[in-house]
């Protein structure tokens, strides 16, 4: 039963068109429901499983599928999986900062070929772990450096709130998601990207990924120089009105347009026309 269970979401999600997959998904009732199916059919703990569909279908990553389901089905974040496939070119130097257990990491590595870089910056140590094995279990190694910091506006140890899921951990600071209850709090070293750069001699990034549980307050400040020397596109996810106000302020003062992550990335007007979770792509 639970191998049927499994083969008929795998054919789904394969199948369904991606315009199907977006409505269930603005339908929270339905997509918890089908969540709920899910949960008695896949397997609990940690599975090395090939990725259904979608932009990775085919890749392997180690999962627990009780909440990581989305990533096996092929279905997290479509929008952000089409930016990456249309805006991310072979040769780049990109950036995955907040690279939890590795999706993006992985769809940027696979476009950025043989001869591109990935830096993958993650703080929390459980995820730096699973996004190691889930690059090495890929062959993607020589493309993506691991980066065990979290992104913030200056060098030094910081204060890392750790949430109930890998994927809603933040550093103090940071905005949004006021609800959720943090477990406890650890100490993890912080970076700015101008620092990155700048000071420590890494390669400039063509594109930035920011998804980062409203830390972007603190990490696109640290960023100016390089936003105004090397005009990375930027792709964020924004969680509450202080991250937009943040990000929006920011970005359009050194001269981006900001966009919706959707096709032919419409620009936006103002700040007042972004909803509470916003994806969004910045342009120079």
């Amino acid at each position: 039963m639970n191998k049927l269970g499994m083969n008929a979401a795998q054919l789904a999600a394969k199948y369904f068109p991606a315009r199907m997959k977006r409505a269930l998904y603005r339908y929270p009732p339905l997509a918890n429901l089908i969540r709920g199916r899910l949960n008695r059919v896949v397997p609990s703990g940690l599975t090395d499983v090939v990725l259904t569909s979608g932009q990775l279908a085919g890749m392997r990553m180690r999962l627990d599928l009780q909440v990581e389901k989305e990533y096996w089905l092929g279905t997290y974040e479509l929008a952000l999986q089409e930016a990456v496939a249309e805006l991310v070119e072979p040769g780049m130097t990109v950036y995955d900062v907040g690279a939890n257990v590795g999706f993006v990491t992985l769809l940027m590595a696979l476009s950025v070929g043989e001869n591109g870089r990935v830096f993958a910056f993650e703080a929390l140590p459980s995820n730096q772990e699973r996004l190691r094995e889930n690059v090495t279990l890929n062959g993607l190694d020589s493309r993506v450096e691991i980066i065990p910091k979290a992104v913030v506006n200056r060098g030094a140890p910081t204060r890392f709130q750790v949430g109930p899921s890998g994927g809603t951990g933040k550093v103090d600071g940071s905005a949004g998601r006021k609800n959720l209850t943090y477990e406890h709090t650890i100490t993890v070293e912080g970076v700015s990207l101008d620092e990155f750069v700048y000071d420590l001699g890494y390669p400039p990034p063509q594109m930035i990924k920011l998804d980062i549980e409203g830390g972007e307050v603190l990490a696109l400040p640290g960023m100016r120089r390089l936003l105004v020397d090397t005009n990375p596109t930027v792709l964020l996810e924004l969680h509450g009105p202080q991250a937009a106000s943040a990000a929006w302020d920011m970005l359009t003062s050194v001269g981006y347009r900001v966009c919706r992550m959707e096709s032919g990335y419409p620009v936006v007007p103002s700040v007042d026309e972004l909803d509470w979770k916003a994806y969004l792509v910045a342009l120079r």
